[in-house]
C-alpha cells in the first residue's frame, strides 16, 4: 500500500513540473527568439525483492522480484528548432536565418540569445531590452543615431564605411546552454565557431511553441495528475479500512 502511495506521489509530482513548464511555454509563446522547454522524466531504479527469515522456502526461491518506486526528473531540455520568421519593418530587428546565437555583453559576462529585437540607446549602441549590449567583432556595435545597414553577413554599415559586424557564434552542443532568464543562455562550452552569411535586418524570429500542441499536453498532463490524485484517495481509503475493520479484534 505505502509503495503504491509513494509511486502515486512521485507521479504527480511530476505532472506537477510538466505544468511548470508546459505553462512557461504559453506565457512566452509571443516572445521573439524563445525556444520552447520540455522534460525529461525517468523511473527509479528497479530494487530486488528477496524473502527473508522464512525457513519453509528453499534458498533458490528467495528472490520475490523487482519493485520500482515510480519517477523522477531527469532533466528541463530547449527544444532549439526555429521559429517562423515576421517581416518588422525595423531596421534595429535582426534575425539569424540559421543555426547560431548573437553574442550580448551583460554584467555577468557574455551570453547568448536568439532574440533579435534591440535597441538604440542614448549613446548609440544597439541594446536588448535589459540593456546588455550587442558585440560585434569589433566590440560592442554602435550606429549612433545615423541610418544603418546590416548586411547578410553581418557587416554594419554607415554611409559607405563598414564600421563592425555583428557575432553570430554557434556550439558543438546545444544542450550545453543553459537558460538564464529574459532570453539569454550561458554556456560553459566556448563558441565553436564564427557563422557569417545568416544575418536579416527588419525580421525577428518566432517563438517556436505551437499553442495548440501544448494545450493538448496540459490537458494530458491534468488528467493524468488527477488520475495520480484519485489513486492516493483510493489507496487511503483502504489504508483506513485496513487499520479501522481488518486489525479489529472479534
Amino acid at each position: 500500500m505505502f509503495r503504491g502511495l509513494y509511486i502515486a506521489a512521485t507521479g504527480m509530482m511530476l505532472q506537477r513540473r510538466k505544468m511548470e513548464t508546459i505553462t512557461n511555454n504559453i506565457t512566452n509563446s509571443d516572445t521573439n527568439g524563445y525556444k520552447k522547454d520540455y522534460l525529461i522524466s525517468h523511473t527509479f531504479d528497479d530494487v530486488m525483492i528477496l524473502r527473508i527469515n522464512d525457513s519453509n522456502v528453499v534458498d533458490q526461491r528467495r528472490l520475490v522480484g523487482p519493485l520500482n518506486f515510480g519517477t523522477q526528473v531527469d532533466m528541463i531540455s530547449t527544444d532549439f528548432t526555429i521559429g517562423n520568421f515576421e517581416d518588422s519593418g525595423s531596421s534595429t530587428d535582426l534575425l539569424i536565418a540559421g543555426e547560431g546565437f548573437f553574442v550580448m555583453e551583460t554584467p555577468q559576462g557574455e551570453r547568448y540569445t536568439r532574440a533579435g529585437a534591440f535597441l538604440i540607446n542614448s549613446e548609440g549602441y544597439l541594446i536588448d531590452g535589459s540593456g546588455n549590449f550587442l558585440m560585434g567583432t569589433n566590440g560592442r556595435v554602435y550606429v549612433g543615431n545615423e541610418n544603418f545597414t546590416v548586411l547578410n553577413n553581418g557587416d554594419v554599415v554607415i554611409g559607405n564605411e563598414l564600421v563592425n559586424t555583428v557575432r553570430v557564434v554557434s556550439f558543438a552542443d546545444n544542450g550545453t546552454l543553459r537558460k538564464e532568464g529574459n532570453n539569454l543562455y550561458s554556456s560553459l562550452e566556448t563558441p565553436v565557431e564564427e557563422v557569417r552569411g545568416m544575418v536579416k535586418q527588419g525580421f525577428l524570429e518566432n517563438s517556436n511553441v505551437d499553442i495548440a500542441r501544448e494545450m493538448v499536453d496540459m490537458m494530458t498532463v491534468y488528467r493524468a495528475y488527477e488520475t495520480n490524485q484519485k489513486m492516493i484517495s483510493m489507496i487511503d481509503e483502504i489504508n483506513g479500512k485496513a487499520v479501522n475493520e481488518i486489525g479489529r479484534v472479534r
